[in-house]
């Protein structure tokens, strides 16, 4: 008689939602998506990516909205109500930011490739000069809250994985509008369009 628990196949519940793209090749991959996709995995997300992926290509993802630098998402799974997922970036401090802004601007040609959907190397070099990020990932030392990097994620669902696999969904949908649209990477630092054309 075998002593191992059985556990139910939980099959989640069909959603019409936003469907990844799965590009992996041509125009569209970029090196920012190589390196979104790098950090994530250096944060020991790998292993859940490919039940997430299965998340992210079927729809499951129902919702994101972005506000500065916290997206709030709604992932259907295998309840009847969809999960509520949160991710909050770290935002640099006030001076650094004003810093990173000022250095962008000062590169009219880096603010327009950004404007043209590119992202320049030399913006995460910039970024890296002030000791901070540009993609998550990056660990914190002594932060106030507690938190090993600089993104956290909670979920509503019992998972006790943190991402958890609906989380992961949500990055896999962010990473493709990250690899269309990198300029979504400087806002969640706190870092808008605006900003960045302004003028003083």
């Amino acid at each position: 008689m075998s002593r191992h628990k059985r556990y139910p196949v939980r099959i989640p519940r069909h959603a019409r939602g936003i469907r990844a793209q799965e590009v992996r090749g041509g125009a569209e991959w970029t090196w920012w998506t190589d390196e979104w996709l790098r950090r994530l995995e250096g944060m020991g997300l790998k292993g859940r990516f490919g039940r997430a992926r299965n998340y992210a290509v079927q729809g499951q993802v129902v919702s994101v909205e972005i506000e500065g630098n916290r997206v709030f998402a709604k992932v259907q799974g295998t309840r009847e109500t969809p999960y509520e997922v949160k991710l909050d970036f770290n935002r640099p401090s006030s001076a650094a930011l004003q810093r990173i802004t000022a250095a962008i601007r000062a590169e009219p040609i880096l603010v327009a490739r950004m404007l043209a959907d590119d992202l320049p190397l030399e913006v995460e070099e910039i970024f890296r000069r002030e000791g901070c990020d540009l993609f998550p990932g990056g660990k914190l030392e002594n932060a106030a809250d507690g938190r090993k990097y600089d993104m956290i994620s909670s979920c509503s669902c019992p998972d006790y994985a943190n991402p958890c696999k609906h989380s992961c969904a949500v990055l896999m949908i962010l990473g493709e509008e990250i690899a269309r649209r990198p300029l979504t990477l400087l806002e969640l630092r706190g870092i808008s369009a605006e900003a960045l054309c302004d003028e003083d």
